[in-house]
């Protein structure tokens, strides 16, 4: 082609250049998503048409201008391969629409070398877009490492800092129960310090204390155990368990010991001032069984010196005091209340309160129960002096006091009295007293025994 066919050929492609844009958008538009405006993407296609014609109609093809075409079309985001495909089709077919056969045919190698150009601009864009993504996705891989590297160094000096400064010995072990981690203060409760533990068969660390031992020899088995020990003047608490892996393989035990000398010692002086305070310090658990039991004030209700309640049922205990069952119940399905209770001949005065998980389940009921037995017989005594009870009735009333008496005629037979005298009397009485009836336990008793 001469000069002058090359300005025609130029000019007819320049004046088809946004119907060939126009064709090209549509056959990429699907192959990507481009967050451009479609103006400007159309506006883009269309220099790129007219920069191909340019090239086509050149004296002489500019190989690394084609390859700009390619490179163009994957920095508008139009990268995958049907993109490129689309592309040459498109201008395979409208540059040389409509050209006479001899110009076609000179065109030819033109527009086969035109058109290699821009596949190989297109590869080398979308190849360098590869590796930029893979550069970045590996520097932000580089940079997500180190700052979990660096987290992660962080997290374990302030574990090491906590750890090593709790009152607690910590003790990590491998499958041969070799040390691997010794840490916290407590270790010098053990007698042990970080560095002679360290590498060294627990089974040594702990001959002085071979219950301890045998403990941790059992967490490698797969045990969870738990002991309270004493090394000379210290007493320590000690947990064993299992280290698993993810299969749920034993790989290890870990102990913790914590030092609990000053919790014992305080525990002592408070038991020491319970067992010689004139009260009942009891506690249950949900069952109902004596789980303490503590206080001057049991001598009074013990059948024999030394005798505890602890283990056994209150439902067991005082089953001959029904009263004392009945305040029980009400303790352990949630009321906290103050009642009086004649226990072997003994008042007691005592507060019940119920023991609530997190979720308000009641788990147990605490009770203080304080002996008032002086105190009551001097009101009784007052009472009767004030309401002048006949004697009769002066004989009468402590068989009615006795909670234990489950019948009228076994509170009248030692007197010789039928029912409806004991009712009388029991009315008498009641009226003489003009005490609250769900206070008094006279006239609770007399009630609870169907005498009122």
């Amino acid at each position: 082609m001469d000069a002058e066919e090359r300005a025609a050929l130029r000019r007819r492609l320049h004046a088809r250049r946004d119907a060939i844009a126009d064709l090209w958008r549509r056959a990429i538009a699907r192959t990507a998503f481009s967050s451009a405006d479609p103006a400007a993407v159309a506006g883009a296609l269309a220099r790129l048409a007219d920069d191909a014609g340019e090239l086509l109609a050149a004296e002489a093809l500019i190989p690394e201008r084609a390859q700009d075409l390619g490179a163009a079309l994957v920095a508008l985001g139009y990268a995958a391969p049907e993109a490129l495909r689309g592309t040459l089709q498109t201008l395979g077919r409208e540059l040389p629409a409509a050209l006479p056969a001899d110009q076609l045919a000179a065109l030819q190698p033109r527009l086969l070398a035109l058109l290699r150009e821009v596949a190989v601009g297109f590869c080398a864009a979308q190849r360098d877009t590869i590796l930029a993504e893979q550069e970045a996705e590996r520097r932000g891989q580089l940079a997500e490492r180190r700052r979990v590297e660096v987290a992660r160094r962080a997290s374990e000096a302030q574990l090491r800092a906590v750890v090593g400064n709790l009152p607690v010995a910590l003790l990590a072990l491998d499958r041969g129960g070799i040390v691997t981690v010794a840490a916290g203060r407590g270790l010098a409760a053990l007698g042990l310090t970080r560095e002679e533990s360290v590498g060294r068969p627990v089974a040594d660390l702990l001959a002085a204390a071979p219950a301890l031992a045998k403990d941790a020899a059992r967490a490698l088995t797969g045990a969870d155990t738990a002991t309270v020990a004493t090394l000379g003047e210290v007493v320590v608490e000690v947990r064993h368990a299992p280290l698993r892996d993810e299969s749920g393989a034993i790989v290890g035990a870990i102990g913790v010991a914590l030092d609990i000398t000053a919790r014992r010692q305080a525990e002592e002086r408070l038991r020491a001032v319970v067992d010689h305070a004139p009260i009942v310090l009891f506690a249950l658990d949900r069952h109902g069984t004596f789980t303490l039991s503590a206080g001057q004030g049991l001598a009074a209700l013990r059948r024999r010196p030394g005798e505890t309640p602890v283990g056994h049922s209150i439902f067991e205990v005082y089953r001959d005091a029904p009263a004392v069952l009945d305040h029980a119940r009400r303790a352990l399905v949630g009321e906290a209340f103050t009642a009086r209770t004649v226990v072997a001949d003994a008042t007691y005065e005592t507060h019940y309160l119920p023991l609530r998980a997190a979720d308000g389940t009641v788990t147990g009921v605490l009770g203080v129960g304080t002996d008032i037995t002086a105190q009551a017989r001097a009101e009784r005594a007052l009472r009767r002096r004030e309401a002048r009870l006949s004697a009769t009735e002066e004989t009468l009333l402590p068989l009615l006091e006795r909670a234990d008496l489950p019948t009228y005629r076994q509170v009248g037979a030692p007197l010789g009295l039928d029912q409806d005298r004991v009712r009388d009397l029991v009315r008498s009485i009641a009226g003489k007293l003009e005490v609250d009836a769900r206070r008094e336990v006279v006239v609770a008793t007399l009630r609870d025994q169907g005498l009122l």
